[in-house]
């Protein structure tokens, strides 16, 4: 088994659930925003995404509708909106679902984008298939196994696993990781129901070390506890922020998808400086007595988004965050007999914050050129995905082509934000990973220089507190090696450290585990 193999089968839940691997138990090792002065992905950004996943296929037709061409009553006699009932949307022929009022002032006040006729080449009808296709950007024929958000994040953080950032690249909400948020070296999110309880259930858990296995899956077995502890390391940030943020607005009682917004909504407050949210609703499979299933789906979803924006705004952090919708596919045209609706194609997509150029985008679907019954898409799904990657983080069109694999056209759904800063290219030198690792009581570490330079090696702890200067003077060019030793230092404890080499203008940090 590879270790690649190792890192997906690792995962962490919320309350219930014991955090061990092969039953050994793992203690979450602590993380503090200081090291955001050590580590920081390639591109620099304080923007957020937040993904609504919404299970099952959603009706687009009724949610998003067409009440004004005909057609739609024609082959949706008891299943179609009536036209006095429907939110008609200015400077459109459009209207929203009756339960989805809160959304209509948003876009009247230009804060969402609806994109519609969404869908790809060759649609899949199957729930599980499908839903692989728009988490993994592929076309209907091609098969990974990594996410278009896995991907992403492993060219914003290049050395992952080896070098952390500070605090959580992204964050799903619930009890099982997403594919979409799967790269090559695993999954990049973490993963929980509620952040007080994570952080209950993982101080609760006892760490004595990494014991050398002795047997042929021994290396592949200690690399995988070293990911575990790491993937439980940002069990104090998460509660920190938990705690340090304020929920401003009220959310609907008895919705799930507001629950997940909520803690969304604090933890950006909180400070923590995660990129990517993903949260879900599930339920939208309508076949059978569609109408108030809906309703009541579509009223969910749109107190929990108000509420949303409406904290996001009150705490001063909603030009940060962007919100997008997305489902497994639509429905099809014409309702069956149980006045209900099957498997479909395209749909439409909604985006919502500041950050966003409110308009509808596309043309109104086309009810009468039909294939097979269903809608005939405009727009690729991964457009939007392009879009959003650009637009909101700056993405350059080569980490597009790595991460969604061909280039696509991008719509202007989001007013273009530039970064913070890049780190500039290191061309002057090169860091290895410690040997060996972990240590006790010493490590070496290796780095060899292409120029002479000036050279300050530094240890932190997981708190980002300086433990010591290893090298701190001018170097000529080639190999260099240098010992960290602990030897009677009983102060230091068992855990993560760093060590970052800074020469003139570049930096690179890399992660060490030291056992007692």
């Amino acid at each position: 088994m590879k270790r690649r193999d190792f890192i997906k089968t690792l995962a962490v839940s919320g309350a219930g659930a014991a955090l061990t691997l092969n039953s050994i138990p793992i203690k979450a090792l602590g993380f503090n925003s200081v090291l955001s002065k050590i580590c920081s992905p390639f591109v620099d950004t304080d923007k957020v995404l937040v993904v609504i996943q919404l299970l099952g296929g959603n009706d687009g037709l009724n949610t998003i509708i067409p009440y004004q061409d005909g057609m739609y009553y024609t082959r949706r006699p008891n299943l179609g909106i009536p036209s006095g009932q429907v939110l008609s949307l200015p400077n459109t022929t459009m209207g929203l679902h009756p339960a989805m009022s809160d959304l209509k002032n948003l876009f009247v006040d230009n804060k969402i984008a609806i994109v519609q006729n969404v869908g790809y080449p060759n649609p899949n009808f199957s729930h599980f298939r499908a839903t692989d296709i728009w988490h993994t950007a592929s076309n209907s024929n091609q098969y990974f196994t990594t996410g278009w958000l896995g991907r992403y994040l492993k060219e914003e953080y290049p050395n992952y696993p080896n070098t952390l950032p500070p605090d959580p690249m992204a964050i799903q909400i619930g009890v099982s990781a997403s594919l979409s948020l799967m790269s090559q070296a695993g999954d990049m999110a973490l993963t929980f129901q509620d952040p007080n309880q994570f952080y209950q259930l993982v101080q609760g858990t006892n760490y004595n070390g990494y014991e050398k296995v002795k047997t042929l899956a021994g290396p592949e077995l200690d690399f995988a506890r070293r990911v575990a502890a790491d993937s439980l390391q940002y069990a104090t940030r998460v509660r920190d922020a938990s705690l340090n943020g304020q929920n401003m607005a009220t959310y609907p009682a008895n919705n799930s998808l507001a629950d997940q917004l909520k803690i969304v909504a604090r933890l950006i407050d909180g400070g923590l400086q995660t990129r990517l949210y993903v949260v879900t609703i599930s339920g939208f499979d309508t076949h059978t007595q569609q109408l108030n299933t809906h309703n009541t789906l579509l009223s969910r979803v749109n107190g929990a988004i108000n509420a949303f924006y409406t904290d996001l705004n009150l705490n001063g952090i909603s030009n940060r965050v962007v919100g997008m919708t997305l489902s497994e596919f639509g429905r099809r045209v014409t309702e069956n007999g149980s006045v209900g609706s099957d498997h479909g194609t395209a749909a439409p997509m909604m985006l919502f914050g500041d950050l966003v150029n409110g308009s509808m985008y596309g043309n109104n679907p086309d009810l009468v050129n039909l294939n097979g019954g269903n809608l005939i898409y405009q727009y690729d799904y991964r457009q939007v995905y392009a879009s959003v990657l650009k637009q909101l983080f700056a993405a350059t069109d080569q980490e597009l082509l790595n991460v969604l694999v061909n280039q696509y056209q991008t719509l202007p759904l989001i007013v273009p934000q530039k970064s913070n800063g890049s780190q500039p290219k290191n061309e002057t030198f090169s860091l290895s990973q410690n040997y060996p690792n972990p240590f006790n009581p010493s490590t070496e570490i290796t780095y060899t220089l292409k120029a002479e330079s000036n050279v300050t090696i530094k240890i932190f702890d997981a708190s980002g507190r300086e433990v010591q200067t290893l090298v701190n003077e001018r170097k000529q060019s080639g190999i260099h090696k240098v010992i960290f030793d602990v030897t009677g230092r009983k102060h230091l404890a068992s855990g993560v450290y760093f060590y970052k080499l800074v020469t003139d203008g570049y930096s690179d940090v890399k992660k060490m585990i030291l056992v007692k």
